[in-house]
């Protein structure tokens, strides 16, 4: 796993870097999460950025008001895996860690396993994970909603997206 800061330039030019490296030729953009929960908005939003901005033909799937959350996740991901067979999955989660990790972006080959912050019990989904760190480990952060939260998780979501587009126009 690789474990990136989203306000260093140098990670930023490492996290495009990774990605060209990590993410195939035709890859498929699942973002998991709903606006409806504050710190479960990341995935949405990448979502929703990078279908507003890939320069070249992406599917994206899980973007704002067309969420991929806990209740619709097996058949979503049954679902892309059966329309894209032969393509790479790249998954997109909010995450909670540490204090000191919050504003970091975690990239990991395989799956990830969606819902941990919130103590689901889901299986492991995707073949490439991109996770933002966007609060602290305790449900109650992860719920709360504030003016200075909504400007991490737009700044995580712009990091990860602009990494994503700059990576495939490479």
């Amino acid at each position: 796993m690789t474990e990136l800061s989203i306000y260093s330039a140098e990670d930023a030019q490492k996290f495009e870097i990774e990605l060209r490296n990590r993410i195939k030729k035709s890859p498929v953009f699942m973002c998991i999460g709903t606006e409806k929960v504050f710190s479960d908005s990341l995935g949405p939003r990448v979502g929703t950025i990078l279908n507003g901005k890939m320069n070249t033909p992406a599917f994206i799937y899980g973007m704002c008001e067309q969420n991929i959350t806990a209740e619709n996740l097996l058949y979503c991901y049954n679902f892309i895996k059966a329309l894209h067979p032969e393509c790479q999955i790249v998954v997109i989660d909010a995450a909670v860690g540490s204090a000191e990790q919050i504003g970091k972006i975690q990239i990991s080959d395989g799956g990830i396993y969606p819902g941990a912050a919130t103590n689901k019990n889901l299986p492991s989904v995707g073949d490439l994970g991109i996770v933002g760190i966007v609060a602290e480990r305790g449900m109650n952060d992860f719920y709360t909603l504030n003016s200075e939260k909504d400007k991490l998780v737009a700044r995580v979501a712009q990091f990860i997206a602009d990494g994503i587009t700059k990576s495939r126009t490479a």
